[in-house]
């Protein structure tokens, strides 16, 4: 009986045979979810009694083959068993990919923090043990679990960080896959350029592995995806068929189910409906075999929508309630919110308004408690219209009210994005002149004068051009909401000029300040719609906001070095001040308002006074210099207006006001931009060419600037990673030979605590402050054992003299966290970890890895200390 007994057991296998099977295992789990589940039971099974070692790998399999299986709930038992066996077992990558699992599960049940907080700690206990690639896995998920809760630059932060680690293990599928998730950040965040290049680049590494449909369809869906957004329907509909395809022969369930519904919907939009039924109904089908729920939401949605466009109210409401039962069973809000909207919209043109203003309350409560912004729009929106209906003027105003708050709120965020964006053009553009100046000087090192002086005028020429187009757009980006044409700011600029040549002005000076005064209210860009373009007199509240277009204008323009943009900045700011000082912004009096600023605001008010309005006529130029003369010693200086009321009734005189361009014209300037750019860049011509002379002296001082900017961190001012690199690697390049004595030193990682919180509470300005008063504590408290460098994020290293001692290490870094603390951040804190040259390692690689691992295992400490 006991030898039966004996029999019957599985033969004991060691523990590099079990983790060798567990690897083949879960290697091919993906290849049929179906099974996967029956599969890591019988592993479970084969290796039951073997130890902890063996327990914790066969519930790690379950685990993860629940998760494949689309049973995430199931998962979460067996990966913490899995978890505790390992660490008994002492396996940490192996506990590490538990502790990963467990959080992906999280991920797909929907709980975006608590599955954020398990990944982040799995990741760094993978870094900790050197388990990179389940470290990249980890990150990979964190940052999904990032944008699912709205903070894309943590997202981006964490998939840049899982990229770089899939390339130093030479992981090229899982690079691929970071490239893509990146794209989906990119294209969210409206950089569509950049999201093509990141697929681009990941369907060129796709080429070079063994070709399989699973992996490209994700590439070609989001492809198609940045095409849709980016306004290019045709493509995206072409690509999106692509991706379908390619779907197909994965024979992968709900990459099937999101593609038909993606190409339901982009055929929907192209008005294919009898294509998109089809499609639709069969994203539909797949979606509820795959027990895909999102996908059956969206496929019930779009349906709806169809039959509603093709005049089936019916079966459009029968398709909206069949979404709301589902959204309701499965707990999905936004899913919810969406079917109640689109039932109340329909039940409203059918004349229900009781059942119609349920469902717009409901949704409205919805999208209030999971702040989704667009969709208390469309809930507002269609409670106005019951009330209207119902002959509840009252409740359609309150109604209409908040929509036009939320409107206002979008608009605004909007704005701030265009400016931002705008802004940025501008400042791409100026650096990228800059650097092309730059290549220029360095050449006149290597070449004679004579074609250091050809070179200098071409650039300076592309420089002058550029320049003044994006002054030009500029200008038009500002007006174009009530001057589509952009005369508005030549005839300013035109007049400005005028009165700057009556003023003794030299023709060069007086062509700059015409170009620059057409910038005068690119602020304007900053102010609402509705603000700028009411017709009624301002409120207290809207005036004030008009009046902020003069610093915002100030800000986009600040930086600049050119005359010109330093010129347009003054005027920007200053051309709202009076000469009795009641003006604004600064309420400046006098000669105290800069001479350009006086000139433009006789400028703009006679324009704007000459010009016909909706509610006014034009008058004539005497009428408007009479009126302004009126203002003369309290809006305007006297003396320009005495200047002004000579020279801004010569209308007709033929160098003042050149011809307009033709239409064969080469450049897209008119004839006064022109020659106001040739008259401009001659004098800055003439002014290079004094300065060739300097040439070397300047492109050595520019090399210099340029050395300083490329080793140095703008936010902290610190070296940055580059710089620490190029130290260590010259540390490691001036140590003896092995037979000499050592010359010691000690690489610190540090890592600061808390950046993250202070992000999502405070915001990101405080968060650059907290990481500027952290750099400015390590460099004051190691001031004296070595270089601070700042590697990126919250991440810092430090490279300290052999003479240093744990003792004055600690000291120094205690004295850094207190430092930290009189500066009002009261919980920061620095992890650190640190490598000694050559005790713990003799390369720049090992020293960099095993300080990082140390710096997290005393993270993970101190983490698990106060849990």
């Amino acid at each position: 009986m006991t030898a039966t007994v004996r029999s019957a057991l599985p033969a004991p296998r060691p523990p590099e045979a079990v983790e060798t099977v567990y690897e083949r295992l879960a290697a091919t789990l993906g290849d049929a979810p179906d099974t996967a589940v029956g599969r890591a039971l019988a592993f479970g099974q084969s290796v039951d009694g073997q130890g902890a070692l063996a327990y914790g790998l066969a519930q790690l399999l379950l685990g993860h083959a629940h998760v494949i299986s689309h049973a995430p709930a199931q998962a979460l038992e067996p990966l913490e068993r899995a978890a505790a066996q390992l660490a008994r077992a002492s396996y940490p990558a192996r506990e590490a990919e538990a502790r990963s699992w467990r959080g992906r599960a999280l991920l797909e049940l929907g709980q975006n923090a608590a599955a954020a907080e398990v990944l982040d700690d799995a990741a760094q206990f993978a870094l900790a043990h050197g388990a990179s690639s389940v470290a990249a896995d980890a990150l990979n998920r964190l940052a999904a679990a990032h944008h699912h809760q709205g903070q894309v630059a943590e997202a981006l932060h964490h998939l840049h960080r899982a990229l770089d680690l899939r390339q130093q293990v030479g992981d090229v599928k899982g690079e691929l896959n970071c490239l893509t998730n990146i794209a989906t950040i990119q294209t969210w965040m409206g950089q569509y350029r950049e999201a093509v290049a990141s697929l681009s680049r990941a369907y060129a590494l796709y080429q070079t592995l063994p070709q399989h449909p699973a992996t490209e369809t994700p590439i070609l869906h989001s492809l198609a995806h940045v095409h849709h957004m980016s306004g290019d329907d045709a493509l995206a509909l072409e690509v999106m068929e692509a991706a379908h395809r390619s779907a197909d022969r994965s024979g992968d369930p709900r990459l099937q189910a999101a593609t038909s519904l993606n190409l339901g919907v982009y055929l929907l939009g192209a008005g294919r409906h009898a294509e998109a039924q089809a499609a639709l109904q069969r994203a539909l089908h797949l979606s509820r075999a795959a027990a895909y729920t999102p996908g059956e939401l969206g496929a019930l949605d779009s349906l709806g929508q169809l039959a509603d466009q093709t005049g089936d109210p019916g079966a459009a409401q029968e398709a909206y309630e069949r979404a709301l039962t589902l959204a309701l069973s499965s707990g999905s809000v936004h899913g919810e919110t969406g079917a109640r909207l689109n039932l109340g919209s329909l039940l409203l043109r059918a004349g229900q308004l009781d059942a119609a203003r349920e469902h717009f309350s409901v949704a409205l409560t919805q999208a209030q408690d999971a702040q989704l912004p667009k969709e208390r729009a469309q809930a507002h929106q269609g409670l106005a219209d019951v009330c209207e209906h119902a002959g509840d003027l009252r409740g359609a105003l309150d109604h209409s009210r908040a929509l036009r708050a939320i409107e206002r709120e979008l608009f605004n965020a909007d704005r701030d994005r265009q400016t931002r964006n705008l802004s940025l053009q501008f400042e791409v553009e100026r650096a990228r002149q800059d650097a092309r100046m730059y290549q220029v000087r360095t050449e006149l090192e290597y070449q004679g004068r004579e074609q250091a002086e050809r070179l200098v005028r071409e650039r300076t020429a592309e420089l002058a051009r550029a320049q003044h187009e994006v002054v030009t757009r500029l200008a038009m980006a500002a007006e174009y909401r009530d001057d589509t044409t952009g005369e508005h700011t030549r005839r300013v600029g035109r007049a400005a000029a005028q009165i700057a040549r009556a003023l003794g002005w030299s023709p060069a000076e007086a062509s700059v300040l015409g170009v620059a005064a057409r910038l005068h209210d690119v602020g304007k860009i900053g102010i609402p719609d509705a603000i700028l373009l009411k017709r009624g007199r301002l409120t207290p509240d809207e005036f004030e906001q008009m009046q902020t277009h003069t610093e915002i204008g100030a800000r986009i323009l600040s930086g600049g070095r050119s005359a010109l943009l330093q010129l347009a900045e003054e005027i920007a700011r200053t051309h709202h001040e009076r000469w009795d000082g009641g003006g604004y912004p600064h309420g400046l009096r006098g000669t105290a308002i800069p001479l350009a600023g006086r000139i433009v605001a006789v400028a703009d008010v006679f324009d704007a006074l000459t010009q016909s309005r909706p509610y006014k006529t034009a008058w004539t130029a005497s009428e408007a210099m009479h009126a302004i003369a009126e203002g003369a010693g309290t809006q305007f200086d006297p003396d320009i207006v005495a200047l002004a009321a000579q020279v801004l009734g010569q209308a007709d005189e033929p160098d003042v006001i050149p011809a307009p361009p033709t239409p064969d014209d080469p450049l897209p300037f008119d004839q006064e931009d022109a020659s106001h750019m040739l008259a401009v860049f001659e004098q800055l011509l003439t002014e290079r060419t004094r300065e060739l002379e300097l040439a070397r002296h300047d492109a050595e001082q520019t090399a210099a600037h340029m050395e300083h900017m490329a080793h140095t961190d703008p936010l902290t001012g610190l070296h940055n990673r580059r710089a620490f690199e190029q130290a260590l690697e010259e540390r490691l390049g001036s140590a003896p030979p092995t037979d000499g004595p050592a010359r010691t030193f000690t690489v610190l990682s540090l890592d600061v605590d808390g950046l993250k919180t202070i992000n999502d509470t405070q915001g990101h300005a405080q968060g650059d402050a907290f990481l500027a008063c952290f750099a400015t504590a390590l460099r004051d408290a190691y001031a004296d054992h070595g270089a601070v460098y700042r590697i990126g994020g919250d991440e810092f290293a430090i490279i300290c003299d052999g003479s240093c001692t744990d003792v004055d290490l600690t000291r120094a870094h205690d004295d850094a966290v207190r430092r930290v603390h009189a500066q009002g951040f009261t919980h920061g804190s620095i992890s650190v970890g640190g490598a000694h040259y050559p005790d713990d390692a003799t390369s720049a690689g090992d020293l960099l890895r095993l300080s990082d691992q140390r710096m997290y295992h005393d993270k993970l400490s101190r983490r698990h200390q106060r849990h």
